[in-house]
């Protein structure tokens, strides 16, 4: 490749002498783009096989999200009732793999104390700007459970998820939204979740693990 482009680049600076430096200039600008890409991509872009072309939130997997004290609170509607009230709960992302912007993983879902742990999988897109949208599904069936809606969101410089949704449910609606936030082995919350005050394995360990994504060549 170096040989090639000495070649280039001498039968180019002969015909331009008259032209002026200004013209060299741009057809040699010419032949390094002409030239770029050593893999064989035309357009330049390195692709991350295990990440895809849009790897700017490959940090994803692996990572745990949880929701913080103060956002807790989901509001339960009773349609028999057209009444309104708030309870509490928590819920965890367990992200277990990421391609191209794409997203999956386990999400464990627990609603007042009384209620049984919901197993759900997360299939996720977030764009390079940080949009983020979701369909959440039953972990058993497969049946769509909602599509909540986020956006990635510096907060303390640190990446939150905040995220609002609202689903079906059989008396009625519950909605919620939050700063979802990260947590790592070590810390306070991944010891003690808030509301439900078990550490996030012991958490997740009632559910299925998060589905990984099978790639294309």
């Amino acid at each position: 490749m170096k040989s090639i482009l000495i070649y280039l680049i001498a039968r180019l600076s002969r015909g331009v002498k008259r032209a002026g430096a200004g013209a060299l200039g741009i057809l040699l600008a010419s032949v390094l783009v002409g030239c770029g890409g050593s893999d064989g991509n035309q357009s330049g872009v390195v692709v991350d096989r295990d990440a895809g072309f849009y790897s700017q939130w490959s940090w994803f997997k692996g990572t745990y999200w949880i929701v913080p004290p103060d956002g807790i609170y989901s509001v339960n509607q009773v349609a028999s009732e057209n009444s309104f009230f708030t309870i509490r709960g928590q819920t965890v992302f367990s992200i277990t793999d990421y391609y191209n912007g794409y997203f999956t993983g386990s999400v464990v879902v627990k609603i007042t104390e009384k209620a049984v742990t919901s197993c759900q999988f997360v299939l996720g897109q977030v764009t390079p700007e940080g949009q983020v949208f979701m369909t959440m599904y039953k972990a058993d069936t497969g049946a769509v459970v909602n599509y909540p809606l986020g956006t990635m969101v510096l907060k303390d410089d640190q990446w939150t998820m905040v995220n609002q949704m609202t689903s079906l449910t059989e008396p009625g609606t519950l909605s919620h939204w939050a700063y979802m936030i990260q947590s790592r082995p070590g810390d306070g919350f991944y010891e003690s979740l808030p509301f439900v005050n078990q550490p996030i394995p012991e958490f997740l360990a009632s559910c299925p693990p998060g589905p990984i994504m099978k790639r294309q060549p």
